[in-house]
């Protein structure tokens, strides 16, 4: 019988993988963005950064750790939201 892979970490699992996604994105004094990528959402309009690691889907996020200590108390990670939280004030 085949082991499953990745590692258990505090009950969950993280698989080894690779994560594509956008992070927020400002310029100064550059050119707008493409409105009809923007529109039709199947592509990266803005920074795309791509995070190698072990992957896990914790709630509403995807968590990539990219270094553990032996011990498994020590970590580099990065925390993606899967729907960010926005607040919108007009003024």
């Amino acid at each position: 019988m085949a082991k499953p892979k990745g590692v258990m970490i505090r009950g969950v699992r993280f698989r080894p993988g690779e994560v594509d996604w956008e992070d927020a994105h400002s310029t100064t004094r550059g050119k707008l963005p493409d409105f009809d990528a923007m529109r039709d959402g199947n592509t990266f309009v803005g920074s795309k950064i791509t995070s190698t690691g072990l992957i896990a889907k914790i709630g509403k996020y995807l968590l990539v750790i990219t270094e553990k200590d032996e011990g498994l108390e020590e970590f580099d990670y990065t925390l993606i939201p899967l729907h960010a939280k926005i607040q919108i004030r007009y003024h």
